[in-house]
């Protein structure tokens, strides 16, 4: 199998508890950067004999830099550092040291002559039983391409000297990563991996402030991995992150988002190089049909006004839970519950969670149990695949029902063919049949709140897990400040519509119902509902007592000079309400209801063709209707 590994740079926290949080997360060994060192109260020995107790392997020394200089004297110098960095080595246990390309004015910019400076310091090296490992930084003065620090390896021909690729100084620069495997595998001395969001800046400050792990970024790392599993490579995958939010967040989270993501990546190198060895394969994502059910977590305070709300867009009672605070309602094939309990501690996860949350996506499956194995093989606690003395939906708790969390707050639930039974039995039917309007046709997305220290752990447990596909992300300024929205779509079987989740992120939010941002935003949170006429289930909605928040007529002139729109369909979009997109692939028009509470509201959408998005760009005009009716 595949060794991990991973900086220490990439964590919060003391030398120590890294360590700690990097053994529990299940790596191999690590990286130790060499301020995390300076600056730890570790002897040489004391460090190697706390890795060697926590089961860690010391696999690189880093950085170091600026060997390779004009001023001949500044590099017999850098030579003495050297040395002085091998004692330590020698100490620590470690073999490998990283050596990077200068960005210095002062640094050589003659092939031959740096090829002969790093011969030197190979050779060095090779007397203490080290290896060198040369990295060409994407900003670096003469050498940024890993092109051109393996010509200059090649040229050194030196046993103690290889490379060091890294995806971020290659993937930010737009190279083409398929020459690596033009370099024999055993003059790869490591390898380091990082993903990174799109971002248009400079490329130092996007290294230093923005990368992230695997699944959690832009970057192409599967091709970039199936080009360095196939060189046969042999050493660890290790992560190198820079991120401002990781190194404030919990050491022991990040580090097991950190192995979760190598797993994740391993996969997706398995998916392209079939058959190869070494790679972990979890087990097989299972066929979804489409979502089932929904569960929004109302408590006793806002439960009367979830019913008002839900009665007004065409659902019906049809029944209570027979031990439960909590009701049924139905529209045609669409359920609703709503959890009246009163402990929130229960019905919403995140202390201080603002109530009304959809606490649970329900998502017909034909093997729930192959779920759980695979949540479990990529290292989702055991304690967020099975919610201990979770209310259950029926009198059986484990009633072919797996519940994976998502969110603090939201679940998904992965039901199998008997949960469908043991549902009808959890509950009292109504005496009469529901009478009720076929207006809705399923779900479309659901939208979720999400604080900005879980942003990227969410991110990758939906990209890891289920296997969902992120739509480009879009930051939204509104009414009250800028929401950032990413959107992911996981595809169903058959003719089930595919899953569709948005992640808003809105600094400080959920911070508890005393926020100001939860207050004053209008709504974050929505379940949006499909229809096959928009139009005709606005008018049905008005005789449902249907209440929706004023849109500016601002909106409406500024569509004429946007789109080319029937006059006749724009009168009805103004009568209605009803908000408008397009892009390339076909329309996008929905409608929206008051709020529940501060934060969730319903949406009601119609697609026309192959419309990818979500009518983003409509959110700030609906923030400020929300606002303006007090919602």
């Amino acid at each position: 199998m595949i060794r991990t590994s991973i900086a220490t740079v990439s964590l919060s926290g003391t030398l120590e508890q890294k360590l700690t949080a990097i053994a529990a997360a299940g790596f191999d060994g690590f990286e130790i950067f060499e301020p995390d060192f300076i600056g730890s109260a570790l002897t040489p020995a004391a460090l190697a004999s706390r890795a060697a107790d926590l089961g860690l392997s010391i696999d690189l020394y880093q950085p170091f830099r600026d060997l390779d200089s004009t001023d001949e004297a500044q590099y017999a110098r850098n030579l003495v550092r050297a040395e002085h960095k091998f004692d330590l080595m020698e100490q620590l246990g470690c073999d490998t040291i990283l050596v990077c390309s200068s960005p210095l004015p002062s640094a050589v910019r003659d092939d031959d002559r740096l090829a002969a400076q790093l011969h030197g310091l190979a050779e060095r090296a090779h007397r203490r039983g080290i290896r060198v490992a040369y990295e060409a930084l994407a900003w670096g003065a003469h050498v940024n391409t890993y092109r051109h620090a393996w010509n200059i390896v090649a040229a050194v021909d030196h046993p103690a000297l290889g490379t060091c690729l890294d995806s971020f100084h290659i993937l930010s620069r737009g190279d083409d990563p398929a020459g690596i495997r033009d370099i024999p595998g055993e003059k790869i001395f490591f390898l380091q991996l990082a993903d990174a969001p799109a971002m248009a800046m400079d490329v130092l400050q996007w290294s230093r402030h923005y990368r992230k792990f695997p699944g959690q970024g832009t970057f192409d790392l599967a091709a970039f991995g199936a080009h360095v599993h196939a060189t046969g490579y042999a050493g660890p995958w290790s992560l190198e992150i820079f991120n401002d939010v990781f190194r404030q967040s919990s050491t022991g989270r990040t580090a097991a988002d950190a192995h979760r993501s190598l797993r994740h990546l391993q996969e997706q190198v398995a998916t392209r190089m079939p058959g190869s060895a070494g790679l972990f394969v979890p087990p097989a994502r299972p066929d979804i049909d489409g979502v089932v059910s929904l569960r929004i977590a109302a408590g006793p305070d806002r439960a009367a006004q979830l019913r008002t709300m839900l009665g007004s867009i065409g659902f019906g009672y049809a029944g209570r839970h027979r031990e439960h605070e909590l009701e049924l309602w139905r529209h045609g094939e669409l359920t609703v519950a709503v959890d009246a309990t009163s402990d929130t501690a229960w019905t919403a996860p995140a202390a201080g969670t603002p109530l009304p949350v959809l606490s649970q996506i329900g998502i017909r499956s034909a093997d729930p149990d192959a779920w759980e194995a695979r949540a479990l093989a990529l290292e989702v606690p055991a304690h967020e695949v099975e919610l201990p003395g979770a209310v259950s939906e029926s009198a059986d708790p484990a009633a072919d029902v797996v519940r994976l969390r998502v969110t603090e707050a939201t679940s998904i639930d992965l039901r199998g063919p008997a949960s469908r039974a043991a549902w009808r039995e959890a509950f009292e039917p109504q005496s009469q049949p529901l009478a009720l309007p076929s207006l809705l046709t399923g779900v479309d997305h659901v939208a979720l709140a999400v604080r900005p220290d879980d942003w990227d752990g969410i991110m990758l447990r939906l990209r890891s897990v289920f296997g969902m596909q992120p739509n480009e992300g879009v930051d939204i300024p509104d009414s009250v400040g800028q929401l950032r929205s990413q959107s992911l779509t996981m595809t169903g079987t058959g003719s089930a519509s595919p899953l569709r989740i948005s992640l808003n992120m809105v600094p400080g939010c959920p911070a508890g119902p005393e926020h100001p941002t939860a207050i004053r935003r209008g709504g974050v949170s929505h379940v949006a509902f499909t229809c096959a006429d928009i139009f005709a289930t606005a008018a049905e909605l008005v005789t449902l007592g249907h209440r929706r928040p004023a849109i500016s007529a601002n909106y409406y002139d500024d569509l004429v000079t946007r789109f080319d729109l029937d006059p006749q369909i724009l009168w009805q979009m103004r009568e209605f309400g009803i908000l408008y997109d397009a892009d390339g692939g076909g329309e996008y028009f929905q409608l929206f209801t008051e709020t529940v509470g501060a934060d969730l509201f319903f949406e009601i959408v119609q697609r026309v063709g192959d419309y990818r998005g979500q009518g983003e760009l409509n959110s700030a005009v609906r923030v400020a209707a929300h606002l303006r009716a007090g919602c």
